[in-house]
Formats: structure tokens, C-alpha cells, sequence
């Protein structure tokens, strides 16, 4: 499906801003702002990789705010007031994150931080915003850092994830390796009923704090046998092709990725030079079929067309599932409507059957061309605004975007001023539906972000990538481990 979410690149965060971040805590007189926010423009702001490996995420991430931005704005904004993105590029360092980060709050004077991206940029950031106050809205990264159950002080209460973690979503997808495919009727679970499981891992710490999931639920939930089972391989350089061989031996059926961003099609480009056809499972931050069709991301791009037309058996035969963490599927719907945008490309696609698309969500469409119109009136070219619409990642800024502005308008609707303390409050005061997902909660201090996975199954279709969903509706882990009973 065209959906799913956020890939965090990996690159490695210097030792001694790591252990300030994790160490250092906020002054207790910090206190959110009370001055009402001036000006006919309210800015909000970030720092995004757009450049580089980094362009993976950020090029589509950022065109997703800006595209839940300008309908927020085109729907009358804030009071009549526009949201606009203030954005830099930090080529996904983070010593120039924080520079940048810096010159937002104190130079740009951003109300708000929406998506920053990167997980090793989020965590050297999270000090300054919290020692701020400055509201920050989705973080582009699942940083166990960001997990809270009891936000109290000013400058905790001001942090909203949104994207599930990454230590959560490990254990997710050790009990889904292992969990019946089917049930006693016959239906799809949601599991993959794997026998032998591999694990690829690397040193970045979004794979190792799923590495970390993976290892405590598997001892927590799977049996003696299923254990003895699973082989990892963690992997030191960025050379993967000793860890696919060792796995390749040992007759796994399926394997875990955890690796995400560039390393992650290194991966998969590697498994099919080997000639592996096992199934492959892998996060969220990995779902994006545009990721591997969108000629302007060519790390991704180039690879998967150099995959397609040199390996065509071992990429079909080759199953990849991914989790994500929106549900966008309704077996009901059908897109075919009179004047349907998007119709023309699905139909090129031969994917079109009684004259429609079936299969996705009615808001799942109204966002694909909500996306796919910014592009074209930001000066894209039609194939490329099309591959933004369903891009994982545009899908996922759009997210961002889209949560806080509903924030403003429930701020709007109460008659108060423009404040951060009256926008944090209302935030926590109100229960929110993220686009194309279920409902989330910043009631009582909570701050843990999404936690239930449903499951994709990406493959080849005519040279591109697509996506579909294998079952509607999303797991959390207690239903997965039920499976295992």
C-alpha cells in the first residue's frame, strides 16, 4: 500500500552530545510562554536532512507539512492567519542540527517545531527545545528518548510524538515472524508464521534499540525452540554481504531487517545479487514503495531499476513485508469518481479494475491528491508529484502537518489568544485523530506515541515498487502474541 511511514537514516551521533542529552535535565523555572504570538504569519519550524542521503526522508517528508500547511491555510488558517515551514538543512549532522535549531528559536522565533528529522538530530535537539519550552509536534524518528508516560513539567509537557518507537516496535515484529499466517478458518492473521527467523541488524541506534525489542520479547514470549531459531546478525561496517551469506546457510524462511535509510536498500540489493528468496520483514521507517520508484532520490531509485533489470526472478520470488502504523484499508472503497486526479496513473499501472482503485481508505485519497495537487502547483511535473502522493514519507510530514494544525483549530474554536502554553494545553486537553490512523492522547501526561502496527507487503509490479495490505486494521503486540497461543 502506499502508506507507511518515515525512514530514519543512520549515521552516528558524537558520544559526548549523546550523554548530554540523556543525562541533562531542564531547568524546574522553565515555563511555557504566555505572550501571545505576533505577526500575520505564524511560522513553525524544523531541520531536515534535503540533501544527500538524507534527501530519502527529507525532500518528500518537508513537501508533506508544506502540503497540510497550504490547505490549512487555504481553508482560512489560523483566524486568517497562514502557517508557514522555516526549515534548514542539516545534512542529517547533528552539531549543525542543533546550530540550526538555535537560529529557529531565537533568530526565526518559530511558535512551533513540526517534524524534526533524523533520530540522532532529534535526540541532540530535545534538550534545547525542552530547556525553551518550545512545542514540538511529531519528531521524524522513534527515539526511546522521546517516551514519557508522566509529562509534568512545562518543558516536558511540551514534547507530542506521534510515531511509534522503535524499541516497541521490535518486539512487534519478532512475535509477528512467528505467528500463525492463518487461522483455524483459514484467514490471514497478520502473522508470517516463520520456522527459522534471521536478524540484520546494524549500529545505528534506530536498529539497535529494535534489536533490543526483538531480543526481550523473543525471551519474554516465544518458546524454547522458536529461541533456538533465530539467528542475528549484527553488523559492524557497511558491508552486509557476510550476514546475508551466514543466514543464506543457515535455510532461514524469513528475515528481519532493522536497518532503515540507505543501508536499508543496500540490504536489499544485496539479498538479490545472492540470489535469496526468503521473505523479508522490516520497519515502518522502510515501507515506502516511492522510496524505491522516485528518480530524484537516486540512492534508492537507481538501485531498485538496476534490481529490476538484472535480477527480476529473485526480486519476485523475494516477499517483503513491512509494518506501518496507519491504516488506510477498506475493502469497501473504491477511488472512481468523476474527475478522480490520480485515476490516469493507477490506470497506467494496470491497476485499475471496474473502472477504480479498490481497496484503500476514502481519506487515504483525500490526502494522495491533497499531496498530489501541491506538487503540481509547486512547479512538479505530474509523474513526480504522483510519486509524492503515495510516498511514505510525504505521507508521513503530511501527518505532522495536518496534527498541528488541528491543534490551532481546536485552539481557534476555544477563543483564546495564540499562546504555547494555550496550545500545549489544548493539545492536552483533547483527543486527536491522526490522518489516516486511529485516535491519539496526550491526556495525563502521556507522550508514548502510536503503538499498534499493521502489516504491508511490498513486491515488484512492471519495474516500480507498489504496496498492498495484507490485512485491514492494525496489531498491537498483545494481539500478536494471542497468535502464538
Amino acid at each position: 500500500m502506499k502508506n507507511k511511514l518515515t525512514r530514519i537514516l543512520a549515521l552516528s551521533l558524537v558520544l559526548v552530545m549523546s550523554l548530554a542529552v540523556l543525562t541533562a535535565c531542564p531547568p524546574a523555572e522553565v515555563k511555557l510562554s504566555t505572550d501571545p504570538y505576533e505577526g500575520d504569519v505564524i511560522y513553525v519550524g524544523n531541520t531536515a536532512g534535503t540533501t544527500g542521503a538524507a534527501a530519502v526522508v527529507g525532500i518528500p517528508f518537508n513537501f508533506g507539512i508544506n502540503a497540510a500547511l497550504a490547505l490549512y491555510n487555504a481553508n482560512g488558517g489560523f483566524n486568517g492567519r497562514t502557517v508557514e515551514l522555516k526549515t534548514y538543512d542539516d545534512a542529517s549532522t547533528p552539531a549543525t542540527s542543533v546550530t540550526l535549531m538555535d537560529q529557529l528559536i531565537h533568530e526565526d522565533n518559530v511558535f512551533a517545531i513540526v517534524g524534526n528529522v533524523y533520530a540522532p538530530c532529534v535526540e541532540a535537539n530535545l534538550q534545547s527545545l525542552k530547556e525553551n519550552a518550545v512545542p514540538m509536534v511529531y519528531a521524524a524518528a522513534g527515539n526511546n528518548i522521546l517516551f514519557n508516560e508522566n509529562a509534568t513539567s512545562d518543558a516536558d509537557r511540551a514534547i507530542f510524538p506521534v510515531q511509534p518507537l522503535n524499541y516497541t516496535e521490535g518486539r512487534s515484529l519478532i512475535v509477528r515472524a512467528f505467528a500463525p499466517a492463518l487461522d483455524a478458518a483459514g484467514n490471514l492473521t497478520g502473522g508470517l508464521g516463520a520456522a527459522k527467523v534471521g536478524v540484520i541488524s546494524n549500529s545505528v541506534e534506530t536498529s539497535k534499540a529494535m534489536l533490543d525489542g526483538i531480543k526481550t520479547e523473543a525471551a519474554a514470549s516465544l518458546t524454547e525452540e522458536q529461541r533456538a531459531n533465530i539467528i542475528y546478525q549484527e553488523v559492524a561496517s557497511d558491508d552486509y554481504s557476510a550476514a546475508i551469506n551466514a543466514l543464506k546457510n543457515a535455510g532461514c524462511d524469513l528475515v528481519i531487517v532493522t536497518v532503515t535509510g540507505d543501508a536499508w536498500t543496500t540490504v536489499l540489493a544485496k539479498m538479490v545479487d545472492a540470489g535469496c528468496t526468503w521473505s523479508i520483514l522490516t520497519s515502518y521507517n522502510n515501507s515506502s514503495a516511492a522510496l524505491l520508484n522516485d528518480t530524484e532520490i537516486e540512492i534508492a531509485g537507481q538501485k531498485y531499476k538496476v534490481m529490476s533489470a538484472t535480477n527480476a526472478a529473485a526480486l519476485t520470488n523475494m516477499k517483503v513485508y513491512s509494518q506501518g502504523w496507519v491504516n488506510i484499508v477498506d475493502v469497501s472503497q473504491s477511488y472512481k469518481y468523476d474527475g478522480a486526479t490520480l485515476l490516469p496513473f493507477y490506470a497506467a499501472l494496470g491497476q485499475v479494475k471496474d473502472g477504480g482503485v479498490y481497496g484503500f481508505t476514502e481519506e487515504y485519497w483525500r490526502v494522495a491528491e491533497a499531496l498530489y495537487n501541491y506538487g503540481i502547483a509547486s512547479g512538479l511535473d505530474p509523474a513526480t508529484a504522483f510519486a509524492r502522493s503515495y510516498d511514505a514519507y510525504a505521507l508521513a510530514g503530511y501527518i505532522a502537518g495536518d496534527l498541528f494544525c488541528q491543534g490551532l483549530a481546536k485552539l481557534q474554536e476555544s477563543g483564546k489568544e495564540l499562546t504555547r502554553a494555550n496550545y500545549v494545553e489544548i493539545m492536552e486537553n483533547n483527543d486527536f485523530k491522526v490522518c489516516m490512523g486511529d485516535t491519539i492522547s496526550y491526556r495525563d501526561g502521556k507522550r508514548v506515541g502510536v503503538e499498534a502496527f499493521s502489516l504491508t507487503y511490498l513486491f515488484g509490479y512492471n519495474g516500480m515498487a507498489t504496496s498492498t495490505s495484507i490485512t485491514s486494521g492494525v496489531s498491537t503486540l498483545e494481539d500478536l502474541k494471542g497468535l502464538l497461543k
